[in-house]
């Protein structure tokens, strides 16, 4: 029988388990768990579209219209990603996610072949953005559905461990994907990458309609239970704003800071620090249970003072930087962790799929928002400067973190 994807209102009332004996113990029991090495597979396998797209699509869609109208592209299907994302999660809740991973899958098949062929053909450019945005509405709910079962682990467990293992998988992608996007690209065809996005992203759906739940749709969740989440799940989501918005920030800081030293060859071994540094944090603090240092608001200060460190490094040099960025990352994937912890501590049973549709659309909107005010801030005010600023945002994460906390007590 396939492994349900959705927790019962049980998980949420679980006992916490104690930790295991090790760092290499405490995965292994994850990964032990009937389907859970076919969920990881799933979960590498779905990123890697995610984070081969903006490369695949620069350079696939630029040398027929511009930089720009390219740009255009990925922001119109990350925009409507992010605004269907919510509806895509009530879907998964009242009609079962096999049947919306196969609709889903239909249509982002469809938006990804839209541009690819009206791209060959120098269409005009509204063909293109519309395919972008048909892409982007029907893009199959696959992080919903595993964020969903590893909050559930989570939960059950009484730390972020499961957690930790999806971000410390999306940190790989992110370092892999636009690696093998651009030598696909540059080396073979600039239309490759975007056959093997469609490849992947079809073998994650197969994946995870195997393990999907076959539940028949369930009844709208009670009023009460929306209106006692509410003030958590609000502040909440809003530190994921700003969280997602000052790292994008420093992520898109890096490239331009090693431009303007003259040193680009540095852009992809910085970023590849900040991704290592994020991996290891996630991983160790992942395995802890219930403790000071790894509630959130302690988490998002640990990462603003790594930011802080990596803008003052700028003053002496890119190696400082390299030097610095593993060590600044180590916050960077148990925030991510403990944010998708604390958001299953906060939502009411049956609400997990909506939940988590909320928060895969923070998590798009906020690193919209950090990629272009991060550039053009970089620009105006310099890259040194925009580092030692952005831990304001990370410190307002935290102030919204700590009153979902308190909110989340009193209810």
């Amino acid at each position: 029988m396939p492994e349900p994807m959705s927790p019962d209102s049980s998980a949420h009332t679980s006992t916490p388990a104690h930790p295991p004996g090790g760092l290499v113990a405490t995965y292994r029991e994850i990964l032990a768990a009937p389907g859970a090495t076919r969920l990881a597979v799933a979960s590498l396998v779905s990123k890697w579209p995610i984070s081969m797209f903006p490369v695949s699509t620069l350079l696939f869609v630029s040398p027929v219209y511009s930089y720009a109208q390219a740009g255009a592209v990925v922001a119109v299907m990350l925009a409507t990603n992010a605004a269907g994302s919510p509806a895509r999660g009530r879907r998964l809740t009242r009609h079962g996610a096999p049947a919306v991973l196969r609709t889903c899958l239909a249509g982002y098949l469809a938006g990804l072949t839209g541009i690819a062929v009206a791209a060959a053909v120098s269409a005009p450019f509204a063909i293109v953005l519309a395919a972008a945005a048909l892409m982007g509405t029907f893009f199959p709910p696959a992080s919903i559905l595993l964020r969903s079962h590893w909050t559930a682990v989570d939960r059950g467990r009484g730390r972020s461990s499961a957690n930790a293992l999806e971000s410390a998988l999306m940190d790989l992608s992110l370092i892999t994907g636009p690696l093998m996007a651009s030598w696909l690209s540059t080396s073979l065809s600039p239309v490759l990458p975007l056959v093997l996005i469609g490849l992947l992203m079809t073998l994650a759906i197969v994946l995870l309609s195997g393990l999907a739940d076959h539940a028949t749709p369930s009844a709208p969740l009670p009023r009460h239970g929306r209106r006692l989440g509410g003030a958590a799940l609000v502040s909440l989501f809003g530190a994921q704003f700003f969280f997602c918005t000052a790292l994008a920030a420093t992520e898109v800081s890096l490239p331009v800071y090693a431009q303007q030293q003259n040193a680009a060859a540095y852009s992809g071994l910085l970023l590849a620090g900040l991704s290592l540094g994020s991996i290891i944090g996630a991983l160790v603090l992942g395995r802890l249970p219930g403790s000071g240092i790894t509630r959130l608001p302690v988490l998002l200060l640990l990462l603003a003072t790594g930011t802080s460190a990596i803008g003052a490094a700028m003053f002496l040099g890119p190696l400082a930087v390299a030097a610095v960025s593993v060590p600044a990352g180590l916050a960077t994937g148990s925030v991510f962790a403990r944010f998708f912890t604390d958001l299953g501590a906060a939502t009411p049973p049956g609400a997990d799929h909506e939940v988590q549709g909320w928060a895969n659309s923070m998590t798009t909107v906020g690193f919209a928002a950090g990629s272009f005010g991060g550039a053009a801030l970089a620009d105006a005010l310099g890259t040194p400067a925009l580092l030692l600023c952005s831990p304001l945002a990370a410190a307002v994460a935290a102030s919204l973190a700590t009153w979902s906390a308190t909110a989340r007590t009193r209810t």
